[in-house]
């Protein structure tokens, strides 16, 4: 009997997140091998790294997924089309200059496993929480003079305290990918009632590092019946704006906002970068306004 392949199974729109996060890494060491004589050392962490590969879903011809049951699998794979794509330890280890260091943050021993990669890179690997190996890497040189960073935040729901984001910009030496879930998990926790479930606005308190949020989501609403609160046809647009200020403030410079969606036209999430330099700015800017964004403004 063959082995039950476990990898892990990605949607095709994983690619573009990885391919971004690519070329902004292969652009920002490129930068320091010119320019960066004094830098002491350049750390790359991945904060919640995933396993080394995952299996791309692809759907199957419309004749075919016709015949099966829509809401088993709404987007069946095609065995005869199946294509494995380096996930992102992989991708960060493959850019032309490396860094000084690659730390993998991830809570399942059996993908923390799979990150090896022989004598070639200095790799540390962390099973545990993403802030407590965070914070023990910020007690260590993470942040410190010379010693420079880019931490990739790619959690899958609302795992990431916002305090955790404002210690790596104070440090002033460290630049953040993040992946904003807007699609994929704040707005699905946010009903139209406003009647979250319990313990969820603690959780997004938490995510976001104020209550504000609440007022960009909801509005007070008058009518024959009286006053009621409803969530804002634009609450999406508004959070994603919020959220970039509040990055902006605390890192000094914040990308446009690059949109992915999956296959459907569904916005899932957003990609963006935030940092202490201008030059990293143009950077991002660069790589994330080459796919879709909603951003409109100045993000200098």
């Amino acid at each position: 009997m063959s082995e039950v392949d476990t990898t892990p199974t990605v949607g095709p729109w994983a690619r573009e997140k990885l391919d971004a996060l690519a070329a902004y890494l292969d652009f920002y060491t490129k930068v320091l091998k010119n320019q960066g004589h004094w830098v002491k050392s350049t750390t790359f962490v991945d904060a919640f790294a995933g396993a080394g590969r995952a299996r791309l879903r692809r759907r199957l011809s419309e004749g075919a997924a016709e015949s099966l049951i829509a809401e088993l699998d709404p987007l069946p794979i095609d065995a005869d089309a199946e294509e494995y794509i380096h996930g992102s330890p992989r991708v960060a280890l493959g850019i032309a200059n490396p860094f000084s260091r690659y730390v993998f943050i991830e809570r399942d021993p059996a993908r923390v496993a799979e990150q090896e990669h022989g004598e070639r890179y200095r790799i540390e690997l962390r099973p545990g929480q993403c802030d407590e190996e965070l914070d023990a890497l910020l007690q260590g040189d993470l942040g410190r003079s010379g010693h420079l960073a880019v931490v990739f935040l790619d959690p899958f729901g609302m795992q990431l305290s916002w305090s955790m984001i404002e210690r790596l910009a104070a440090t002033k030496r460290i630049e953040v990918m993040i992946n904003f879930t807007l699609g994929m998990g704040i707005q699905r926790v946010l009903p139209r009632s406003a009647e979250l479930r319990p313990g969820w606005r603690e959780t997004l308190d938490r995510f976001f590092g104020s209550p504000d949020w609440y007022g960009q989501v909801y509005e007070e609403k008058a009518d024959l019946l009286g006053a009621k609160t409803e969530k804002r046809r634009d609450s999406g647009q508004r959070l994603l704006e919020w959220y970039r200020s509040r990055l902006k403030a605390a890192f000094g410079h914040v990308s446009p906002a690059r949109l992915i969606k999956n296959t459907k036209g569904g916005h899932l999430y957003y990609l963006i970068w935030a940092g202490p330099h201008p030059k990293g700015l143009d950077g991002a800017r660069y790589i994330l306004s080459k796919g879709d964004k909603v951003d409109r403004a100045s993000a200098a």
